[in-house]
């Protein structure tokens, strides 16, 4: 399973300081930074160091364990974007495939 730490953890940042009715530029304040310092954070461009997660703790009133609860989601093969830019075609340009789908689905369930 592939995904990316630094993206993670600048969404669950970003979540924080949202729910805090903080801006970025209060935040940065906050924790000694410039804006472009936790633009890049929330961004997944830089990761935070032991003391920044500090900081952001303090800044944000929680505790470390906090700032890395998040989902860890799988990121999608090419194979499995094309099929699901696919399937959302098929719903928005032929519904009637798919009504059809499910309703030969339905009759082979009540069947067996």
């Amino acid at each position: 399973m592939e995904s990316n730490l630094k993206e993670l953890f600048g969404t669950r940042i970003a979540e924080l300081r949202k729910k805090h009715h903080l801006s970025q530029q209060q935040l940065a304040d906050m924790v000694g930074f410039k804006l472009i310092g936790i633009s890049q954070i929330e961004r997944g461009v830089k990761f935070a160091s032991e003391r920044t997660i500090q900081k952001l703790c303090t800044a944000l009133e929680c505790e470390p364990k906090d700032l890395f609860n998040f989902e860890v989601k799988r990121i999608l093969t090419k194979q499995e974007k094309t099929a699901i830019a696919d399937i959302k075609s098929m719903l928005e340009n032929h519904p009637e495939h798919i009504i059809n789908t499910f309703a030969f689905v339905a009759e082979k369930i009540q069947n067996e």
